[in-house]
C-alpha cells in the first residue's frame, strides 16, 4: 500500500514513501522532477513519423519512376512537363493515333509500373495496420514514437513488486518514465496497456539505448538479482555519466560495491523491513 508523498515544489525533490506488503518494508527514494519537462508531443505526429519511415523505400523510388517517365515522355513527344505528368496518371488521355509506336510501347510500361507501386505501398499498409497482430503493431508504433520523443525521464529497470510501485507513483506524479523489460509475455502487457517500454536485457547496450538512456535524467534498477543491477548500475553510468542511479540490493556487500560503481541511492528492502520491524518492537515495548 502506499503511505504519503509529499510534493515540494517546482523544480524540487518530491520523496515518495513506499510500502511493500510481501515484507512490510518503506522505501524512500527521491526523485528531481522539473513540471515543465514532464508533456510529451501528441503521439499521433510521432506515429505519421514511424508510419511514413516504414514506407520511405516505396515512395522515394516511385519518385524516381515518376521522374524517369516525366523525362522520357517530354524526350519522345516534346511535350511539357505538365502534359507528362498527367499521361502518367491518366493513361486513357493519350491519343494512340497522334503518338508513335515508341510512345505507345512506353505507355504500357508506365500503366504496369504505376499498378505495381499501388500495389507495393497498399501492401505496406495493410501489413502494417490490418495483420492479425493488428493492433498490437498500432500500440508498438506508438511505443516507437514515445520513446523518440521522451526527454528527462527515469528508466526503470525490472517491473517486479518494488518496480510496480515505483512506476504507480511515477504515473501519479506525471514524471516521464520508460520500462525495460525482459519477459516478452509481460511486455506484451505493458505494451496493450500503453506503458512506454523496451522489450530487452538491461545489462545489454542496446535497450538501455532504446530506452533513450543519453536523453535521461536518471535511472532505477530494482531487479532481484543483485549481480544484474550491479552490472546495470556500471553499465548505466559507463553510457552517460552524468545520470541519477537508484539501485536496489538485497545484500550489505553488494550495496556497497554499487555504490562504488557509480550508484547515487542504494536500497536494501531487507534491511529497511528489519529496520521498520525494529522500531515497531521498541515502540511496542514501552510501557
Amino acid at each position: 500500500m502506499f503511505s504519503k508523498i509529499d510534493r515540494i515544489g517546482y523544480g524540487e525533490f518530491v520523496v515518495v514513501s513506499l510500502r511493500v506488503s510481501l515484507t512490510g518494508e518503506k522505501l524512500f527514494v527521491s526523485f528531481r522532477c522539473n513540471r515543465g519537462d514532464t508533456s510529451i508531443r501528441a503521439a499521433s505526429t510521432g506515429v505519421l513519423i514511424v508510419f511514413f519511415r516504414r514506407l520511405w523505400l516505396p515512395v522515394l523510388l516511385f519518385a524516381a519512376f515518376i521522374l524517369l517517365c516525366v523525362l522520357t515522355y517530354s524526350n519522345l513527344e516534346g511535350i511539357k512537363w505538365k502534359d507528362a505528368l498527367f499521361w502518367i496518371f491518366h493513361p486513357h488521355a493519350i491519343h494512340y493515333d497522334k503518338v508513335g509506336d515508341a510512345t505507345k510501347f512506353f505507355s504500357l510500361l508506365v500503366y504496369i509500373g504505376v499498378f505495381a507501386f499501388q500495389i507495393w505501398v497498399a501492401e505496406r499498409v495493410l501489413v502494417t495496420i490490418f495483420r492479425k497482430q493488428g493492433r498490437e503493431a498500432w500500440k508498438l508504433m506508438i511505443n516507437d514514437a514515445n520513446l523518440e520523443k521522451i526527454r528527462n525521464h527515469f528508466i526503470i529497470c525490472g517491473y517486479g513488486q518494488v518496480g510496480r510501485t515505483v512506476v504507480d507513483q511515477l504515473d501519479r506524479l506525471n514524471i516521464p518514465f520508460v520500462l525495460v523489460e525482459t519477459n516478452e509475455g509481460l511486455y506484451h502487457q505493458l505494451l496493450q496497456e500503453g506503458m512506454p517500454v523496451v522489450h530487452g536485457d538491461a545489462k545489454r547496450h542496446d535497450a538501455l539505448q532504446k530506452a533513450g538512456i543519453e536523453r535521461a535524467r536518471g535511472i532505477c534498477v530494482v531487479i532481484d538479482n543483485d549481480a544484474d543491477n550491479l552490472y546495470v548500475t556500471v553499465t548505466a553510468k559507463a553510457i552517460n555519466p552524468k545520470l541519477r542511479i537508484i539501485t536496489r540490493a538485497g545484500q550489505q556487500r553488494y550495496a556497497q560495491a554499487m555504490r562504488n560503481s557509480g550508484a547515487d541511492e542504494v536500497i536494501i528492502p531487507e534491511h529497511e523491513g528489519g529496520l521498520m520491524v525494529g522500531r515497531m518492537i521498541e515502540k511496542y515495548s514501552i510501557v
